[in-house]
């Protein structure tokens, strides 16, 4: 990885002059006046990248306590992150340790939505300016700054416009076959997607070069919606699971797993380490080119990417609770929905209909489970949601109500202390007695008392 760096002009070296100018004796006042000047002139370059490098970039850091700092960035380690609160000289700092860092949002840049949108196999994605590949290494470049990432790490490249910039807006990602014999070409042909099976050898700023039938053959990208290396038991676009130590990087570009990531203020960019099979990488991104950084990520295990240890749903139907395209609906799913009031980004969850009983293996080194809980649009019934950690009930409550007396139900959240546990299993049911321990009779719908489960996650 290669970053061009403004070479700075250095100083003129004047001592050998001054000695020459100082042979009479009748001039050492004079010299010695010019031994200062010349040694001011050694000391100011020295002390120039302090100045250059004052901190510009400005942060907000959300801390796990809830709090959160304002300030400008002055370094960023694995450890700590200091900044800055004021442009005072001298500089006033306050150094957080990482551990107790959740996010750090910064600035960011505006981008070209234009641009090649790269995929990698363990679920990374962004825009580039340019790509081209050799036989072992992929070469990108965002700014100023050119990436040279391991080829196999990388699982596919969109080459045409999407609206989104997400993974799930390439719609031929989702349409190319689950087991491919070889690499993939994804060509438009009017409202359907042509798949040609073949290997990619490399890309150039105007062709991908393919090896079809013992010939090499250069196809111009114009041409090509995308492409897919084979990559097997990978399924394209889908991310994997992180890793406890887990880093998400956002940008306007996309999003990147990390390991770590570290400011470096002499060169103003981000220097972070990648996962690989083959070993971690490092690559360099321009100051501006991230948004956030998210420290939860690998921390937090997303339920609802997280297979279930089991699942079972038994709808109230009699004998048509067999009924496959019953069962499939009424299994719980995940979806998305906005976060709040707000309207603002989605974000995860899983949709449960009662009668259903769903599973998870704990890891071993989890801390919490965190949630939560509400009725989903248009439901109707009381639902009772229990949870258990290891068959033993930690939690019970009763959400929604009855039809005639129904009122706008607010999220109720949840945080539950694993310790130590092996399996978390949610029930959702309906409610069997009257609510409020009242004599009236509760309406119950046995086809409407479905809920949302928000950002359900396991803390590590």
């Amino acid at each position: 990885m290669a970053v061009l760096v403004p070479q700075k002009n250095e100083p003129t070296d004047q001592r050998q002059s001054g000695s020459q100018v100082c042979g009479k004796a009748w001039i050492t006042q004079s010299c010695l006046l010019q031994g200062i000047v010349v040694l001011f002139v050694f000391w100011t370059p020295r002390q120039a990248p302090a100045q250059e490098n004052a901190p510009g970039q400005d942060v907000t850091i959300a801390l796990s306590d809830g709090d959160s700092v304002r300030g400008k960035l002055v370094s960023l380690d694995d450890e700590n992150i200091t900044v800055s609160e004021t442009p005072k000289t001298p500089l006033s700092t306050t150094a957080i340790k990482i551990a107790s860092v959740r996010e750090i949002t910064v600035a960011s840049r505006s981008i070209n939505s234009t641009k090649p949108m790269i995929g990698f196999v363990d679920g990374s994605y962004f825009r580039t300016d340019t790509i081209s590949t050799d036989d072992s290494k992929a070469f990108l470049s965002i700014g100023n700054c050119t990436l040279e990432v391991p080829r196999d790490t990388v699982h596919w490249i969109a080459f045409k416009e999407s609206q989104q910039g997400s993974p799930d807006t390439y719609k031929w990602l989702e349409e190319i076959p689950e087991n491919p014999a070889a690499d993939i070409i994804a060509i438009k042909r009017d409202a359907t997607w042509q798949f040609i099976e073949c290997a990619i050898t490399q890309i150039t700023p105007e062709n991908v070069v393919v090896l079809l039938d013992g010939e090499s053959i250069p196809v111009k990208r114009s041409k090509i919606s995308g492409i897919c290396w084979l990559r097997p038991g990978e399924k394209p676009g889908k991310g994997m699971e992180p890793n406890a130590r887990d880093i998400l990087l956002h940008s306007p570009q996309g999003q990147i797993r990390c390991r770590k990531i570290i400011w470096n203020g002499d060169l103003h960019h981000w220097e972070i380490t990648v996962a690989s099979n083959k070993g971690n990488f490092i690559i360099h991104l321009p100051a501006d080119a991230l948004s956030s950084i998210d420290y939860t990520f690998g921390r937090h295990i997303d339920l609802t990417r997280r297979p279930p240890a089991n699942s079972k749903t038994d709808p109230y139907f009699g004998g048509l609770a067999d009924d496959a395209t019953l069962l499939e609906y009424f299994a719980p799913r995940s979806i998305t929905t906005p976060d709040g009031e707000t309207q603002g980004p989605s974000i995860p969850a899983l949709l449960i209909h009662p009668r259903t009983e769903i599973t998870w293996t704990i890891p071993a080194d989890s801390r919490r489970f965190q949630a939560s809980f509400s009725t989903a649009k248009n439901s109707v019934s009381p639902t009772v949601v229990m949870i258990q950690i290891d068959n033993s009930e930690v939690f019970q409550t009763v959400l929604g109500n009855s039809e005639e007396t129904r009122t706008s139900d607010q999220p109720l959240s949840v945080d539950i202390a694993l310790d130590g546990g092996k399996q978390l299993k949610i029930i959702v049911d309906f409610l069997k007695k009257p609510l409020d321990t009242t004599e009236e009779k509760t309406f119950v719908s046995l086809l409407s008392g479905p809920i949302q489960v928000k950002n359900p996650r396991i803390e590590r």
